[in-house]
Parts: C-alpha cells; sequence; structure tokens
C-alpha cells in the first residue's frame, strides 16, 4: 500500500496538480467583528451565538463541494445568514449594506439548506445497501 501513495504522489507532481483551498474561518471572524461593532455593548452575547453558529454551518459545508464552488467570504456570509435565521435574529439592514452579490450568496444558503434538508430525510438503513450493491467487486485473480 505505501507504493501506491508514492506512486500517487509521483503522478500528481508530474501531472503538476496543486489545489489549493482557503477555509471560510477568516472571513467569518472579520465579519462576526464588523457585525459586533455596529451591535450594543449588551448585545455581544448574540454576536458569539452568531459566530458559533456559523462555525458549526461551516463545518458542515466542508462536506460538500460549496467550499470548491464558491469563494471563501460567500461561504461565511451565507454561514451568518443560515446562523441569523437559526437563531431568529434579524441582520438584514447589515447584509443589505454590504457589496457582495447577494444573489450568490443566496445560491449559498439554498445549497446549505438543501444539504440539511437532505440530511433530514436520509435514511441510512435503506440508502447504504443499494449503494453498496452497486460498487464493483473486485475480481479475484487465479492463483
Amino acid at each position: 500500500m505505501p507504493n501506491i501513495f508514492e506512486c500517487e504522489f509521483y503522478l500528481l507532481e508530474m501531472m503538476d496538480c496543486c489545489l489549493i483551498v482557503f477555509h471560510p474561518y477568516r472571513p467569518l471572524v472579520q465579519f462576526c467583528q464588523e457585525l459586533g461593532t455596529s451591535l450594543d455593548k449588551k448585545d455581544q452575547h448574540q454576536q458569539d451565538l452568531i459566530l458559533q453558529t456559523a462555525w458549526k454551518t461551516i463545518n458542515d459545508t466542508l462536506r460538500t463541494d460549496i467550499c470548491l464552488l464558491y469563494p471563501p467570504y460567500l461561504v461565511a456570509l451565507a454561514c451568518m445568514q443560515v446562523a441569523c435565521i437559526i437563531l431568529g435574529k434579524d441582520f438584514k439592514q447589515w447584509f443589505a449594506e454590504l457589496s457582495v452579490d447577494i444573489d450568490k450568496c443566496v445560491e449559498v444558503v439554498k445549497l446549505i439548506l438543501n444539504l440539511y434538508d437532505m440530511w433530514k430525510t436520509f435514511d441510512e438503513k435503506k440508502e447504504i445497501p443499494a449503494l453498496l450493491a452497486k460498487i464493483p467487486k473486485p475480481k479475484s485473480s487465479p492463483r
């Protein structure tokens, strides 16, 4: 098995393959800090709750290809929107003042909500055997 990994690394190197993924955590913290400056000091707890919930949402998005398809700041904003929806907070004015493409942000929010909807309806006991049946079986070589 180690030889296969070594060969894969050589192959990737020969193909000049480079994949760098920037995570949305840093923009999320920056956006939460900006949101915190627009809040009162007594609302610091709200800012912390939004940050925690959005952080968990980002963790969930890493199970999808969202972080590969959209820039990190857009994923962070979408996760903040989802966090505000979950917590019942209304920061529409703050989001409206941002100079970002709201349509793209809504697109990412829809993908996140689709992920959660799929998780709700996914029946592991029913789906996994069907998926395993589709995997080709290894052919045994004559000895």
